[in-house]
């Protein structure tokens, strides 16, 4: 069965969506955030049947997540390290069990359900898969098998990630497939167009 891992980190207000909460205060950011876990939470439930849906989480303790925890088959802590390192951890462990691996995060509201199962019906023909997001990253990541030292050498955070992870895959001769391009929230812009494109669909 396939595993998706989750990404979230606890809302504590000065620790998330810190360029959001340049416009609007680290308290609305914050609230706006745990709203966030909650929605993509709630639209990988669908997909329990077919796949284990993992809470990998960072910033608090186990317990510090109760509110969510039916909404996961298991909880895992992310480890120390920048997210190549965490990813990499999490893909290991999730490794230990048959099928793919995927991660997401809870930046990106656009994401649905159905792209999800398309990223796991590609990696039955491709090694990888990416979800492009506009700001050059990605907001889903996954591969059919384990990869050796597939998280390194990628350049994280900027506008050039996705392309940079590209670029390993291409030296490794691993085949990649690619979702549609969504928008993640990281800053006020981000958040009215997103407020903006939900509205006019």
């Amino acid at each position: 069965m396939p595993t998706l891992l989750v990404l979230l980190k606890y809302p504590v207000a000065g620790q998330v969506k810190t360029r959001l909460a340049e416009a609007i205060g680290h308290k609305r950011a914050t609230a706006l955030y745990r709203d966030w876990i909650g929605r993509v939470l709630q639209m990988v439930q669908p997909l329990r049947e077919q796949l284990r849906v993992i809470g990998f989480f960072d910033g608090a303790l186990h317990s510090a997540f109760q509110a969510w925890q039916p909404m996961a088959d298991a909880w895992w802590p992310q480890q120390r390290g920048d997210l190549g390192h965490k990813l990499a951890a999490g893909f290991s462990r999730a490794f230990l069990e048959d099928g793919p691996v995927l991660a997401i995060g809870t930046d990106c509201l656009a994401l649905e359900s159905s792209l999800i199962q398309e990223a796991v019906a590609l990696l039955a023909t491709h090694d990888v898969v990416f979800g492009p997001a506009l700001d050059g990253g990605y907001y889903l990541v996954g591969t059919r098998r384990s990869l050796p030292a597939f998280f390194e050498g990628v350049a994280w955070s900027r506008n050039d990630t996705l392309q940079s992870h590209r670029d390993v895959c291409q030296r490794n001769a691993w085949s990649v497939a690619m979702l549609t391009t969504l928008r993640d929230i990281d800053t006020w812009e981000d958040w009215q167009a997103h407020c903006h494109d939900r509205d006019a669909s």
